[in-house]
């Protein structure tokens, strides 16, 4: 996957509210499973499962199985240089601007 690719995968998967508060919580509690995910939220468990899928496909959140259950954690290395490059992009774009040449 492309850098831009992975970039705006990880803007699309973090723009939903849902995936954004449940990557908090995570950050806040670290590895946790999805029953104790589900019971801070006011959905069901299978839509924190549908969600937990997307941050894991977006590789925003990390999982593990142990035994009949499965952990998940934040993957805030991830999730930080993805935006960190998409800032980087920006800011080397805005300095090599024609508009900001001729100031």
């Amino acid at each position: 996957m492309s850098e831009d690719a992975a970039i705006a995968k990880n803007l699309e998967t973090l723009k939903d509210p849902v995936r954004l508060q449940i990557l908090y919580f995570l950050i806040e509690n670290g590895r946790t499973n999805v029953g104790d995910i589900a019971s801070q939220f006011k959905i069901t468990r299978p839509a924190i499962s549908h969600h937990l899928k997307v941050l894991k496909d977006a590789q925003s959140v990390k999982s593990e199985k142990q035994g009949q259950e499965v952990f998940y954690s934040a993957n805030t290395r991830q999730i930080a240089h993805a935006l960190r490059e998409l800032a980087d992009k920006l800011d080397m774009m805005d300095s090599s601007s024609p508009k900001k040449r001729r100031s």
